[in-house]
């Protein structure tokens, strides 16, 4: 008898413990106090910096009081009270709850008229009037403000609209007109227009496809016939709209096929963020706040939520997606997002039927009001929430940026200097520096006229005294032999056919010869590291001078080697060690004009650096007239011939890049057989 009480026991132990178990796999768990996503800030410099959290994973919303729960919520909309509808798409209804969560009412599953049949889209407008996108029943339902059905809208008569096409509204807005913009299902033709007595207008913000450069050309060379043939190019579908407080439409676009992934449309259809790409091809839906920031929600594996300024730019990630999860935090499959007045976020989970609700941290409230404040130019209102956000991050450039607004508005330009530094931000940084110069030149212009004209005198002075004592001091004759090459060096750059007739049938001295290379390489590596600000806006420590210097260096020695190997075969005169002699002389503007414009790039403010741009322009334009001359005066070519091998040897030089890199991945992949060959060897030994 103990004995099968004992057993009867075990068997209701084992029970309870298997009913907990499936309740913890039924209902999300977070699976530590550790939160189970990072949150990025999108540096427009840096790239990606991991910073605190701005949004954490409150509660779930899983339809715990509702009648059935929910099955496959699509779409959620949050209306003035903060009451929260949803598209509960299985049960063939709209759900309304209250602020917090709790079930309030059904709409839509009565008989009759206003039964909805798997509805996606709810919108509900300023005076209550509640719309749904009754995709299956394929109609637009209204519903009064007391849940009672008002009217349904068909697909429009129009001839605009053909017989085929099929009215499956899934999303839609209206706006304070009654207009309605409805996104239907397989369609890219943009949101379809309809009047409050549900007459077609029209479409509206339809995407554009974007052309590759070989379409480009397929349209230049090919015919109708020959491009009616082609495959079509369709843009991307519109899959969900949002209505801002500013009367602003935002569409949410998914895939790659056309820019424009989030548009801000006003009500002419023109696009506030033009066009401008954004890097999420999965995103679904978008939401917008108050203040304009967006809320973007993707179904991308890495990140479910993607915060954007009111400008477009991407500001912070967090978040995470996995299929079959059920832990609080990790949407599973994203359908739609909202944002209520407490700025929380509400995301719909089709798979898992729930939702999932995240709170702003108090750090993601000092940023988003600071950046408001930012944006509005309120800039001494946002210092405080900027030096707060510095104290919390000191890695967010936007804060350096804000309180370099501010002391340049305050007059303390040298704290704006430096803070507009530190946010990478060379517009702010050139103001800065131009109120510092204009203060400093209207206190010490006569100072600096004086100093400009002695300096200039003694450059001057220094230069005779210079080239007199060199005349008049006997020199080695190695020492006379480098020095004469290097006057002719720079007597070639100014009269360059003169110059390559001298150096025609010369030696050169090698190490001249290396010295100029040598000296080129420098003065590139000091322009680096001694220009001003505005010319390398970022961390120098960040620069990939190797790089820098390859871009320098291959293009140069391939043009020598090329440069031979077709004159050789074209009959050019040139014998290689004139070819190099002369591609090391043609560089020297390089040297010359590098320098000084150098110099000057830590003077100039952004209005003026045309100045430094036309100089280098002019440089390069001469370095490239050097090398052709070079060409001609070498090899003994007319200027037709030279032109030609010129070509030609632009096109060698493009095999001879195309070839070195079939062979480096040849070297590559015959490194990595051998090394797999070893590890497979010595794994088994």
């Amino acid at each position: 008898m103990l004995g099968r009480k004992r057993m009867i026991w075990g068997v209701k132990v084992a029970a309870a413990l298997l009913l907990l178990g499936l309740a913890g796999v039924a209902v999300p768990q977070p699976a530590s106090a550790q939160l189970p996503y990072s949150t990025w800030y999108s540096d427009l410099n840096a790239g990606m910096i991991r910073t605190q959290p701005v949004y954490v994973p409150d509660r779930i919303v899983d339809g715990n009081g509702v009648e059935r729960g929910f099955s496959s919520p699509s779409d959620i909309f949050i209306a003035e009270n903060d009451h929260v509808f949803i598209a509960d798409t299985g049960n063939d209804r709209i759900v309304e709850l209250n602020e917090k969560g709790e079930y309030v009412r059904s709409i839509g599953q009565e008989e009759g008229p206003g039964k909805l049949t798997q509805p996606e889209g709810v919108f509900v407008a300023p005076g209550g009037t509640i719309y749904a996108a009754n995709t299956g029943g394929q109609s637009i339902v209204l519903y009064a403000p007391d849940g009672s059905f008002a009217r349904e809208f068909k697909k429009p008569e129009a001839t605009a609209l053909a017989a085929d096409y099929h009215f499956y509204p899934t999303k839609l807005v209206a706006d304070r007109r009654g207009v309605m913009y409805i996104v239907v299902k397989d369609t890219f033709l943009g949101l379809l227009r309809m009047s409050p007595d549900g007459e077609f207008t029209g479409f509206f913000g339809a995407n554009k496809a974007k052309l590759s450069w070989l379409d480009r050309v397929k349209r230049a060379l090919l015919n109708e016939k020959q491009l009616a043939q082609e495959i079509a190019k369709q843009p991307n579908p519109i899959l969900n709209a949002t209505l801002a407080d500013d009367g602003f439409l935002v569409t949410t676009s998914s895939g790659t096929a056309s820019d424009g992934q989030i548009k801000k449309l006003n009500a002419g259809g023109f696009d506030a963020f033009r066009n401008k790409p954004f890097d999420e091809p999965d995103l679904i839906d978008t939401a917008i706040d108050s203040n304009g920031f967006l809320y973007g929600l993707s179904r991308s594996g890495d990140i479910s939520v993607s915060v954007y300024d009111p400008t477009g730019e991407a500001v912070f990630y967090f978040g995470s997606t996995q299929k079959s999860a059920r832990q609080l935090g990790i949407a599973d499959y994203g359908s739609s997002i909202a944002i209520n007045g407490n700025n929380e976020l509400w995301v719909a989970d089709n798979a898992a039927n729930l939702i999932q609700v995240f709170k702003r941290t108090s750090f993601g409230d000092t940023y988003m009001t600071a950046s408001h404040l930012y944006f509005e130019g309120d800039y001494e209102q946002s210092r405080s929430y900027w030096e707060e956000v510095l104290r919390q991050n000191g890695m967010l450039n936007i804060a350096y940026n804000g309180l370099g607004k501010i002391a340049l508005h305050d007059g303390d330009y040298d704290a704006a200097l430096d803070y507009f530094k530190q946010s990478n931000d060379p517009k702010g940084y050139s103001d800065a520096y131009w109120y510092i110069r204009y203060e400093w030149l209207k206190d010490n212009f006569l100072l600096a006229v004086v100093v400009l004209i002695a300096g200039s005198w003694g450059l001057s002075f220094g230069a005779r005294r210079l080239a007199l004592f060199a005349r008049r001091r006997t020199w080695p004759p190695l020492v006379r032999k480098y020095a004469g090459e290097l006057r002719d060096a720079l007597y070639l750059m100014v009269h360059p056919y003169n110059g390559f007739y001298r150096l025609k049938d010369r030696h050169i001295s090698y190490a001249v010869i290396v010295f100029l290379l040598a000296l080129a390489v420098a003065v590139h590596v000091w322009s680096v590291f001694a220009s001003g600000f505005i010319a390398y806006p970022f961390d120098l420590g960040e620069y990939n001078l190797p790089l820098s210097l390859a871009f320098m260096i291959v293009p140069w020695l391939t043009w020598v080697i090329a440069n031979y190997l077709v004159s050789t075969v074209k009959g050019g005169e040139g014998r290689f060690r004139e070819v190099l002699q002369g591609s090391a002389f043609a560089i020297v503007p390089y040297i010359v004009i590098t320098i000084p414009t150098t110099i000057l790039t830590n003077f100039v403010v952004l209005e003026e650096w045309i100045v430094i741009d036309l100089i280098r322009q002019a440089m390069w334009v001469w370095i490239i007239v050097l090398f052709f001359v070079m060409t001609q005066v070498i090899h003994n070519f007319d200027f037709t011939e030279a032109f030609k091998n010129a070509s030609v040897t632009l096109f060698t030089i493009g095999i001879i890049w195309v070839f070195a890199m079939i062979v480096s991945g040849l070297v590559y992949n015959f490194y990595d057989f051998i090394e797999q060959i070893y590890r497979e060897v010595t794994f088994r030994a």
